[in-house]
């Protein structure tokens, strides 16, 4: 009976000692898998943290518009000049129409007509656009004070200034395309040195590409076509001329006498409608 007694001791001692022995094998892997669940949500926790940061930041870009670049140009100094190149052709032009128009002022001509537009907007003529920009010029009127602001959308991508008459901060007489810029200085008056011409000026790298001679430029508007541009030059005792330039020197490549000066044109079909102090006229593009 003792014997009996002894054995069954031992057993149920053998068996305590197992589970205990179970129990501390086990109480590692609990705590190695507790570990591990907590690593899981402290991941899970820094994965939003960080996408709630990246949805603030993109919000943040959304609602704070980039600064408009400021660039002022200056031409003191700096003359007539033309980068080498292959020359542009010029375009072939015939005068289909010369109407005398009783001396009509380009606000005029370009109410009545029923045939053409310009992409103005409002109606103070200092605001126009073209396919991808919106131009708007401030409205100041100050001597030699040209202030250009260039718009994508809603976003002023250019604040330029360059000095041009006051009465030219009201017309569409400039164009932004593929990061190149065209303009004109114009100062009102007879012939004078370093007046009267157009240029082209590269946005992005802040640099003069080139200058157009004096006396190529006064007109209220310039059209751009292909590698040509197309702009007016005129004025009392001076001869009046269509002047066609070459987009990427400034070079005048075609010249076509008018009996005044280009004061306004479009282009239509094929054709430029061309607005002066008392004569209008259709000319054919070939």
């Amino acid at each position: 009976m003792k014997k009996q007694y002894r054995l069954a001791t031992f057993a149920l001692s053998a068996c305590l000692l197992m589970a205990c022995g179970a129990r501390e094998t086990n109480a590692p892997e609990n705590n190695e898998a507790e570990k591990q669940t907590e690593n899981i949500s402290n991941i899970d926790t820094k994965i939003d943290e960080a996408e709630t940061s990246g949805a603030l930041t993109e919000s943040e870009s959304r609602e704070t518009p980039i600064a408009p670049k400021e660039i002022l140009i200056d031409f003191t100094g700096i003359s007539e000049f033309h980068p080498e190149g292959t020359a542009a052709q010029p375009y072939s032009l015939e005068i289909l129409s010369e109407t005398y128009n009783n001396i009509t002022f380009a606000d005029e001509w370009y109410n009545a007509s029923e045939d053409i537009s310009l992409p103005m907007i409002g109606e103070n003529w200092d605001c126009f656009y073209d396919e991808n920009y919106t131009y708007q010029w401030e409205y100041t009127y100050q001597w030699e004070d040209g202030k250009l602001s260039i718009f994508d959308g809603e976003n002023c991508l250019y604040v330029l200034e360059y000095p041009t008459d006051k009465w030219y901060v009201n017309g569409n007489n400039a164009c932004l395309e593929n990061g190149i810029f065209y303009g004109a200085s114009v100062m009102n008056g007879y012939a004078q040195p370093d007046s009267c011409f157009m240029f082209a000026y590269d946005l992005e790298n802040e640099k003069l590409l080139w200058r157009s001679a004096d006396q190529t430029y006064n007109s209220m508007n310039f059209l751009v076509k292909g590698d040509v541009i197309f702009c007016g030059y005129g004025f009392t005792a001076e001869d009046d001329y269509l002047y066609q330039l070459d987009k990427n020197t400034g070079e005048v490549i075609d010249r076509l006498p008018l009996k005044k000066m280009p004061d306004l044109m479009a282009e239509k079909d094929g054709r430029l409608y061309v607005h002066t102090y008392s004569y209008d006229y259709v000319i054919q593009v070939f």
